[in-house]
């Protein structure tokens, strides 16, 4: 018993003089493992970082592949010579636009669900009135656009639309060979054989587009607009514009025989394919200060904590196999199919 005693006397000497050597060799494992890990930590992260970068390109690769065979033909899109074919059909189109300037208008700020509007309270008229009878205006009244290629069909004004950026070159949705403008207006008509602006957006329908230029003069026939911005600042305000705004005169007739011709859709939600896209290769005129007071819009609510810019704009979409008609020849055109 004496002898065993002495064995495990001995070994608990021994523990104890080894006990600090052991702590030391663990402690240095430990200090090694854990800057293993500091080293691997950023390559980790890179990893990590490239994996979601890589996730997200496939799947917005994998979108627009799935958008390019389900919707076709979204918009907007950009303008390029090369899928412009020319259309002697449209080279000498006559326009007849008649937009009733004694009206008051309805204002609103629409956020982050179309911008800035400007809505014509119109009715809907009957066939007889297609036909060329003067539409009576029993408190009601009526505002056309007819264009000579599209024969026998005529359409009613709905909605004028505001688009703008933060740079002069910025604001406008569509692109022509990749150059954009300060902005873009949306005039949008419906074909009067139908009810209203839902129903006729399930067809095709037409849809003016004019392209902004920053300037340094006003604008003076957006002024009415101009000077009632400041009561419709936040998303969901609107006001009345009395008479005074000429939508006729934001058309230049004068340089109007330049076009280009597309089908589309929408450039808001929920991006309709019942769009025939008309766009004015001549731009309107607007000032800087006039940009000035559209940017100071919000599409946030007067509520909300974080007040966010009104600057709707919807990336370019793929032109896919769309060919645009033009009413005008230019270098590097396509040809139009026989």
């Amino acid at each position: 018993m004496a002898f065993l005693n002495q064995i495990q006397t001995k070994l608990q000497e021994i523990k104890t003089k080894s006990m600090p050597q052991v702590s030391a060799v663990l402690e240095q494992a430990n200090q090694a493992t854990n800057k293993a890990k500091q080293n691997l930590l950023p390559v980790f992260n890179k990893c990590t970082q490239q994996l979601d970068t890589f996730t997200k390109i496939l799947q917005a690769s994998l979108f627009k592949i799935i958008q390019a065979n389900v919707s076709p033909k979204q918009s907007p899109i950009d303008l390029l010579p090369a899928i412009t074919a020319f259309d002697p059909n449209l080279e000498n189109a006559t326009f007849k636009i008649n937009y009733d300037n004694s009206v008051k208008l309805s204002v609103e700020n629409l956020g982050q669900y179309g911008g800035l509007s400007l809505r014509w309270p119109n009715k809907n008229i009957n066939t007889a009135e297609i036909n060329g009878v003067e539409p009576q205006k029993d408190g009601n009244y009526f505002s056309s656009f007819e264009c000579s290629f599209l024969e026998g069909q005529q359409f009613q004004l709905e909605q004028v639309l505001f688009h703008w950026g933060t740079e002069p070159m910025n604001g406008s949705l569509h692109t022509i060979a990749g150059v954009g403008y300060a902005g873009e207006i949306h005039i949008i008509h419906k074909n009067t054989k139908f009810p209203n602006l839902t129903e006729a957006l399930k067809h095709p329908e037409e849809q003016g587009t004019l392209f902004i230029a920053e300037t340094h003069d006003d604008n003076l026939t957006l002024n009415p607009l101009i000077n009632v911005l400041s009561q419709i600042k936040y998303a969901g305000t609107e006001c009345s514009l009395l008479e005074g705004f000429k939508a006729s005169q934001l058309v230049p007739l004068e340089k109007s025989k330049e076009f280009w011709f597309y089908e589309g859709s929408e450039a808001v939600e929920p991006f309709r394919e019942t769009v025939q896209w008309l766009i004015c290769r001549s731009a309107i005129p607007i000032s800087s200060n006039q940009l000035e007071k559209l940017r100071e819009l919000r599409k946030s609510r007067q509520e909300d904590e974080v007040e966010q810019p009104l600057l709707n704009t919807r990336p370019l979409q793929p032109a896919n196999s769309r060919l645009i008609r033009s009413s005008f020849k230019s270098a590097a055109q396509a040809e139009l199919p026989k």
